[in-house]
């Protein structure tokens, strides 16, 4: 028996909760950027209203474009205090309903309704009763699209399909039509990028990657080719994850109050960022195997790159030593820095093994310490005297060459 599927996705989610949180702002354009204290203007827009996406504010757009579109924006700062209550008020309803959840982001999850709903006329009455419970927990203003399906990838193209505050339900024999109707960019895991690659091949639509043989889809994109042939018709995994799982990666990014050109600004925010990762790393007891390092520059374009390492790390200078390395040799300062970003992956969580070294059994022992120091005092108890900023004329000895 295939399982039932429910996808649940708030529409326009951190603009849609301010408006709800604030009446004067419902009817208006607003966009949520950056956050308390920051240069909004120097942000980019993470939730834009429907008034706002209606008028060309899309989500990624930088500030000074999104107003330069839309004269009337108005701007709002996030407030994850605020986001985080409505998600966690939005997990408590689908629990009474699922069988199994997966918390897939702050604004979505996926529910399991095969017991409870029987049937798919049983699952789109729940879906109803969802709808109307959230409501009554989270406001009119905070709307959600629901999508249907045997498993996880069509139920999220579902949800897709109608927005906003759309309910759509496909049943398993209407799977390959409704799938082969989806441009690919609605695919959750075909990005620009790949889309791009694929558009390369001659391959625009579902339709057209249907055509390519699985063996040569495989050859071109290795396990990525497998998902691809198996996505095009529909095929796709109905086993939920634990919504309390580990994850998946761990990352921080920094937008400069301006573009810096010069190594030492850049290298000292980087070392900064990784300090916070490890942290909040080794609070989950991991290790991380993988270093990701993203950069985007004034004119906004980007670049970034990753790297697989033989030892897992945990410590901040390490992180930072292993980003700048991957970092350095394709950095253009010419362009200007505007954003970093870092993030570690493929966690274990095995221990450090004990260095041969006197040198860094200390470190180790100081990393130790300062963790106690930051839970109990908190994030910023410490930093780095090389990371703190100095008055003009005097420098922390960093090497630019």
């Amino acid at each position: 028996m295939s399982r039932i599927i429910m996808h649940i996705d708030f529409n326009s989610y951190f603009a849609s909760v301010e408006q709800q949180a604030n009446p004067h702002l419902r009817g208006k354009a607003i966009a949520v950027a950056g956050k308390a204290g920051g240069d909004i203007n120097r942000s980019v827009v993470t939730t834009a209203s429907r008034e706002a996406k209606a008028r060309g504010v899309k989500t990624a757009m930088a500030t000074w474009q999104a107003k330069k579109i839309c004269p009337e924006l108005i701007i709002i700062p996030s407030d994850p205090q605020k986001y985080g209550d409505i998600t966690a008020r939005l997990l408590t309803v689908c629990r009474k309903y699922a069988d199994d959840l997966e918390q897939f982001s702050t604004d979505e999850v996926f529910i399991d309704v095969t017991g409870g709903a029987g049937n798919y006329f049983g699952a789109s009455m729940m879906a109803l009763m969802i709808r109307r419970d959230l409501k009554t927990a989270c406001g009119s203003v905070c709307t959600v699209s629901i999508g249907i399906a045997p498993n996880k990838l069509v139920a999220k193209l579902a949800s897709e399909s109608v927005k906003p505050n759309g309910l759509t339900v496909v049943r398993p024999s209407d799977v390959e039509d409704f799938v082969k109707s989806r441009p690919l960019a609605d695919f959750c895991g075909i990005g620009p990028r790949m889309e791009k690659r694929l558009a390369e091949i001659g391959v625009t639509s579902v339709a057209t990657l249907r055509t390519l043989p699985r063996a040569q889809l495989i050859n071109l994109f290795k396990s990525y080719g497998t998902w691809l042939a198996d996505a095009a018709h529909g095929l796709a995994t109905d086993v939920l994850e634990d919504d309390d799982a580990a994850p998946k990666s761990i990352g921080h990014s920094y937008t400069f109050p301006h573009d810096p050109h010069t190594i030492p600004e850049v290298k000292k925010n980087l070392l900064a960022m990784c300090d916070r990762v490890a942290w909040r790393l080794r609070g989950q007891h991991f290790v991380a195997s993988r270093v990701s390092v993203y950069v985007r520059y004034g004119d906004f374009g980007s670049d970034g790159c990753a790297k697989l390492l033989n030892i897992p790390i945990s410590d901040g200078l390490t992180i930072s030593q292993n980003a700048w390395a991957l970092l350095s040799p394709r950095l253009d300062l010419n362009r200007g820095v505007r954003l970093i970003g870092i993030s570690v992956s493929d966690f274990k969580t095995i221990k450090l093994p004990v260095s041969l070294f006197r040198k860094d059994r200390r470190m180790q022992r100081v990393v130790v310490a300062l963790d106690r120091v930051q839970t109990k005092f908190g994030q910023d108890s410490w930093h780095r005297a090389s990371t703190t900023p100095l008055p003009d004329g005097l420098s922390h000895g960093f090497v630019t060459n």
